[in-house]
């Protein structure tokens, strides 16, 4: 698996690099074909925020952690990552099994583009990424490896684009085109 560091400040040490190569290089099992992983730190100024997305099997998963120290915000990220992957991969399992399908190809590739234009308007940031159908079931599952509070998707069923997202009290919401 490939780990990809990325840095502005160019203070992650190369012993820094090997120590989260090696702490990401055990969430390989979790995968068939795990293809990178991207680890991008930032130096702020009461400690380190480290963000990790791994593309693998065609899925995207993503945490981030701050820290004092850059090898226990590693730490915590990769244990955050380990212990969601092994909750959604049975969940996955199960899931299939009662359905005697395969899992699902590619759910979400992001693309990420320069917000220059979108300054005027106090956009910050600015993605781009395939809609693919995909069940609700399916739709929950990325968001939840994503990490984020909300996921737009395109229904297999209904091929409307809808969003899901997380209510404060927990339980999911569905947004639909009248």
């Amino acid at each position: 698996m490939e780990v990809l560091v990325r840095n502005a400040e160019g203070n992650v040490t190369q012993r820094d690099r090997e120590y989260a190569a090696k702490k990401l290089g055990r969430l390989d099992r979790y995968f068939n074909q795990a293809q990178k992983v991207e680890m991008v730190h930032r130096a702020e100024k009461h400690g380190h925020r480290v963000e990790i997305t791994v593309f693998a099997d065609g899925l995207t998963i993503r945490g981030e952690e701050n820290d004092l120290s850059i090898r226990a915000a590693i730490d915590r990220v990769s244990d955050k990552l380990e212990s969601r992957l092994r909750r959604l991969k049975g969940r996955i399992i199960q899931s299939h099994r009662k359905r005697g399908t395969p899992p699902p190809d590619a759910l979400l590739q992001i693309e990420e583009h320069e917000p220059d234009e979108y300054e005027v308007l106090g956009i910050v940031e600015h993605k781009r990424f395939d809609l693919r159908p995909m069940t609700l079931e399916e739709a929950s599952l990325q968001m939840e490896m994503l990490g984020h509070p909300f996921f737009v998707f395109l229904n297999a069923e209904s091929k409307h684009t809808e969003v899901l997202y997380k209510r404060r009290d927990g339980k999911y919401g569905l947004i639909q085109p009248a």
